[in-house]
């Protein structure tokens, strides 16, 4: 064997090893095999069911605190001095753009102290704010611009921190926490929790600042804060602010006057957790002071004995206890109802309180049941595609095909292996992009096995033959993926979430096929011809499969007519997407959209009026194809009403079609939830009472509901098939639980400010995709090819928009993603003609006219464009028919616009270029033709 095909064998096995090491590690066992998958293999929340969250920090609730901070301590200064004034107040930046812009103003200094004044804010706040004389005696407090940049960055810095700690903290695995947005604008973190389908307590918990203080009692309670105020003759004490007291320990509202500096705070905690409360049935936090904290504790209860100590929380008084004794390092904040919320305050203490407010903007959350069925239907479509892609080269190919189909199959070990070792997270779209990858991996193979057949036909013997064909094939296959690549990176510039998935999975995937069909396919025949250096033929198809060997169509003879039919289609698709418009999906409207599964299914009609009675606002209801599921949307809606909109939805479908009341509906519960229901009641009756066994069963029955039954439980008697359900346990079930008609299985939320962003990324991606193939396409050929190339592919995505204005399907973000690699795709096809013009303009030079030799070029190159197509339209036609609903806008997307593809490469790039260099003018000059 020589020396060079001998290293090209091991560089293939060892990519080889390399990609079965990248996907699982050598396993012991059958169930050491599937946990090394599980690790390797992360799925997104599409696929495995969970939660995804956007939220905006309120940067400027941090600037409000620290002008705050910066008033109380020029007050003091000021007291301490007697420099009087008539008022000191701050503006009130109301969104994160303009927290920078914080000021504070004072008003009616004493004349004969300004000058002490100056001198004392000077020393007080002299190194992070500017002091702006002001009309007569007045001044401007503004924060210096460096200071500024650092608060907000610090902000952010000890926000996404205290994030982190605090969804790590929920014990879930496999989560993600990551910032989006840049320093100047709204910053947004992007939370991933797999597996959390309990939003609700998600978002309380992030939300929560938690900022705890112990606090003296200066006065009250009172029953109101006007109430409060009138004690005090309308005027607070010094030092004193006013609090507003919560209902959590059932006393109803009331007020207190606290000391405006706390005794202790959140920060001086040493340790917290959950522990049973003194009362039977309520919960308590209890904690632990760190030793500096505890003896100024210590001294504080020591000297005020019979006085009440406010715990404050997120400025509400939790509770204000009497000081029987001295405490010094240790007590405990009583009065939570649940073991749930005592955890979760334990939780958030010692996570640690956050400097700003953060505000949920957009919210997806897919529960186990669609989960699993999403996988079903993604790897069934996966699979399909891929044996469709096989079955179409083998078929066509012959022995070559097989060339081909080992090199697709490294191609796709190598772009599963490559997402494993980058630690991506699979999701739909990511599955599309790896089936649509290894649909137009096939081009790269088309394209050499065509040249070779040119070879071949021409004379050359079988090794010259294959040589060639690899080396003009070379140019071609890297200009079509560069085409593709510029797409995608656009694509992952401004997309968002699964929309960089699939570009990412995409552009690896090409990556691999540049491997795999020249490396690897070049080595195959190499092997081929060291076996038999005398190979009388090559199996790479035979005349039955050489069905554009002789093709010889006048193309450009009907261009007036077949461009003239591309205009009238456009203004068709203009005259529908005026018309009917675009139909923006929740990604870009704004809104909500929950996904419902019932058994048996209501009337459509009688569902809506359901919906109609409680609901304010237009409402959609859609039924799909899957049975008993139903899409219910709700218009527009503020940032602040999202979630009490979904709760709004979960409760009118409740109240129909849930479970009997004071019972919980096994079909719309969470294990958390589930587990807390069971507990006392098992342990009441003597049937089970470990926690840890009552956990672990109710995970069993909630994957019993979400695995076998689909997400619906239609009896409970079916519970007798769940491990450590025996007639005692589930006559306890029936006493406690119900089972509804129906489960929400995937609730998606996205507020107009992420919409409208959404909007703009969408745009700036198509634009900057076409703009940066019309570059690259212009520097590779010439400028007109550019230009025809591009205002073809505009031509095949106005169609392809216009079809889906026509069928009333939504615009989302995977759709985008779907448009962006048509404009990859359909400018492949472009290039392949286009380079085989240039390649024929060299070989003749001037001889015949152009319009001849594009015609020879579009029909040298029909087994390729047509052999592309076919493969690649098998592979979307799997994704549309067995891909479910979530897939099926973007193979719908796919189908139409490979096909519109096609034909614009054929009958409108090619008859730009030939009307332009068949212009009047330029028949009178000796230029040589544009390509």
């Amino acid at each position: 064997m020589p020396n060079k095909l001998r290293w090209k064998l091991i560089v293939i096995a060892c990519v080889f090893l390399g990609c079965l090491a990248g996907i699982i590690q050598l396993p012991r066992s059958k169930e050491e095999l599937l946990a090394n998958w599980r690790k390797n293999i992360r799925l997104g929340l599409d696929l495995k069911g969970g939660s995804q969250i956007v939220m905006q920090i309120q940067v400027q609730d941090a600037f409000k605190a620290e002008a705050d901070r910066a008033i109380d301590r020029l007050r003091e200064a000021l007291g301490r001095a007697g420099v009087t004034y008539v008022a000191m107040e701050r503006n009130e930046p109301g969104s994160v753009e303009a927290a920078d812009a914080i000021q504070i103003t004072i008003r009616g200094v004493q004349e004969n102290r300004v000058a002490d004044f100056r001198r004392i804010a000077d020393d007080v706040l002299g190194h992070g704010w500017t002091l702006l004389p002001e009309e007569g005696t007045g001044f401007r407090l503004a924060m210096r611009s460096e200071n500024a940049s650092r608060l907000r960055q610090d902000t952010v810095t000890q926000s996404i921190n205290t994030l982190d700690r605090r969804v790590n903290g929920l014990g879930v695995a496999e989560t993600s926490i990551q910032q989006r947005g840049g320093s100047d604008g709204g910053v947004e973190i992007l939370i991933q929790l797999p597996g959390i389908d309990d939003t609700a307590r998600v978002k309380r918990i992030l939300q929560t600042k938690a900022m705890l203080e112990w606090a003296s009692v200066v006065d009250g309670p009172f029953p109101s804060s006007e109430a409060a105020m009138a004690v005090h003759n309308g005027t607070l004490p010094p030092n004193a602010r006013l609090v507003r007291g919560t209902s959590r320990s059932g006393e109803g509202e009331n007020w207190w006057l606290l000391s405006r500096s706390p005794v202790v705070t959140g920060r001086d905690l040493r340790d917290v957790r959950a522990v049973p409360g003194e009362v039977p049935g309520r919960w308590d936090t209890a904690f632990v002071l760190a030793p500096d904290a505890a003896e100024r504790f210590g001294r504080f209860t020591g000297s005020n004995i019979n006085n009440r100590l406010a715990i404050v929380l997120d400025n509400e008084v939790l509770s204000a206890p009497r000081i029987d004794s001295t405490v010094s390092d240790r007590g405990r904040i009583s009065g939570a109802p649940t073991l749930q919320e005592a955890s979760d305050l334990a939780l958030n203490l010692r996570a640690g309180s956050l400097p700003a407010g953060v505000k949920v903007i957009e919210e997806r959350t897919v529960g186990p049941s669609l989960g699993a069925d999403s996988i079903r239907r993604g790897v069934t479509a996966g699979a399909v595609g891929l044996v469709l892609v096989v079955a179409s080269m083998l078929a066509y190919y012959r022995g070559a095909g097989l060339n081909a189909v080992l090199a697709l199959l490294l191609n796709t070990m190598g772009t599963v292996a490559a997402l494993s070792c980058f630690g991506a997270t699979w999701t739909l779209p990511g599955i599309a992009g790896l089936v649509l990858s290894i649909g137009m991996a096939v081009d790269s193979n088309v394209l050499i096995f065509e040249r070779i057949k040119e070879e071949l036909r021409s004379g050359r013997r079988i090794a010259p033959a294959i040589s060639s064909g690899f080396k003009r094939a070379f140019g071609t296959i890297v200009d079509t993926h560069v085409t593709t690549v510029v797409a995608s990176a656009f694509l992952f510039l401004f997309g968002t979430g699964p929309v960089r998935g699939f570009a990412v999975t995409l552009v690896i995937g090409l990556l691999a096929n540049l491997f795999t069909a020249v490396f690897v396919s070049r080595a195959i025949f190499d092997v081929q011809l060291w076996l038999k250096p005398k190979l009388p033929s090559l199996s790479i198809g035979g005349l039955r499969t050489d069905l554009f060997n002789k093709s010889d169509i006048n193309f450009m003879r009907r261009r007036a007519l077949t461009l003239g039919i591309s205009v009238l289609m456009i203004i068709l698709s203009a005259a529908a997407l005026l018309g009917y418009g675009l139909k923006p999906g929740l990604d870009f409207r704004g809104g909500t959209l929950t996904t419902v599964k019932f058994a048996p299914a209501p009337a459509i009609d009688d569902l809506r009026r359901t919906l109609s009675s409680g609901l304010q606002g237009e409402i959609s209801v859609q039924q799909i194809d899957s049975p008993g599921r139903f899409i219910i949307g709700t218009e527009l809606a503020p940032e602040d009403s999202l979630t009490a909109t979904r709760e709004e939805i979960g409760q009118i479908l409740s109240e129909k079609y849930g479970a009997t009341p004071g019972r919980l509906d096994l079909n719309n519960t969470n294990q958390y939830a589930l587990y807390d229901r069971l507990r006392g009641a098992l342990s009441r009756r003597g049937v089970l009472s470990n926690d840890n066994e009552v956990r672990d069963l109710a995970a069993r029955i909630l994957s019993y509901r979400d695995g076998e039954r689909s997400g619906l439980i239609g009896d409970l008697n079916e519970l007798t098939t769940v491990a450590g359900v025996d007639q005692s346990v589930l006559t306890t079930i029936k006493e406690e639980c119900g089972v509804g008609r129906f489960n929400t299985l995937s609730v998606e939320m996205v507020g107009p400010r992420a919409g409208a962003k959404m909007r703009n990324q969408a745009m700036m991606a198509t634009l900057g995709a076409l703009g940066g193939m019309l570059v690259y396409i212009a520097f590779r050929f010439k400028w007109i090819s550019g230009v025809a190339a591009v205002v073809a592919t505009i031509h095949d995505v106005i169609i392809t928009l216009g079809l889906f204005a026509l069928t009333g399907r939504e615009i989302n973000l995977n759709i985008i993603a779907a448009l962006l690699t048509l404009i990859g795709y359909s400018m492949n096809d472009k290039i392949v003609v286009f380079d085989r013009v240039r390649e024929n303009l060299r070989m003749s030079g001037r001889a015949g006219s152009f319009l001849q030799l594009v015609n020879q070029s579009i029909n040298q190159t029909m087994s390729r464009t047509l052999l592309t197509a076919g493969p690649t339209l098998l592979a979307c036609l799997a994704l549309y028919f067995l891909g479910g609903e979530v897939l099926d806008g973007i193979a719908f997307a796919l189908l139409t616009g490979i096909v519109v593809g096609t034909y614009s490469s054929i009958f409108v790039a090619s008859s730009l270029l030939v009307i332009w260099n068949e212009r009047p003018w330029r028949a009178r000059k000796a230029a040589a033709p544009a390509a």
